[in-house]
């Protein structure tokens, strides 16, 4: 009887320590993550406010640029958007509309027209975020071409343009 009473005394003893060190691993958290929220920002100093200035005018968005779009930049938004192994055939500006000739590397998980959509749409997303363009043609070796105007494109909730993936594959088909 002495040695059953024991092992339930060692027991709940073992468990109420278990409880303890959970306890006290949340409280640890709880303090931590309190003293962050709790953490007050001084107002900035003159010369504060000035440097604060300089490095929000730095780390704004200037992906949108008011400057006609080059064969340079729209080359280096391209070789961004694609795949491992995929090449850049040719590329041009003219007239506002751009102009790409793309040869995609195959995959096993993905038909060549997937890829193709996918490689459109991820190029499309960034070039939309820069003026200077009208026409997106993009011409997919041995797959087919895909051309789209900007007026084409839609808004997202977070107010990124965007051509619609259903768009392009129809773009594609046709």
């Amino acid at each position: 009887m002495k040695k059953v009473f024991f092992v339930l005394l060692a027991t709940l003893l073992f468990l109420v320590a278990c409880n303890a060190e959970d306890s006290k691993e949340k409280t640890e958290e709880n303090n931590a993550a309190s003293e962050v929220s709790k953490v007050t920002e001084s107002e900035p100093t003159g010369d504060e406010q000035a440097d604060l200035e300089d490095e929000n005018i730095d780390t704004e968005d200037n992906s949108e640029s008011d400057s006609p779009i080059d064969t340079k930049n729209v080359e280096e938004i391209i070789e961004n958007g694609l795949g491992e192994g995929d090449k850049i055939v040719s590329v041009s500006v003219k007239d506002g509309e751009l102009k790409a000739v793309i040869e995609l590397t195959p995959s096993e998980l993905f038909s060549i027209e997937d890829l193709a959509i996918s490689r459109y749409s991820s190029v499309s997303d960034e070039l939309l975020s820069h003026e200077g363009w009208e026409q997106l043609t993009i011409e997919f070796q041995n797959v087919g071409i895909i051309s789209m105007n900007r007026s084409e494109k839609e808004t997202n909730e977070l107010d990124m343009d965007y051509f619609p993936t259903a768009v392009i594959e129809e773009k594609l088909n046709s």
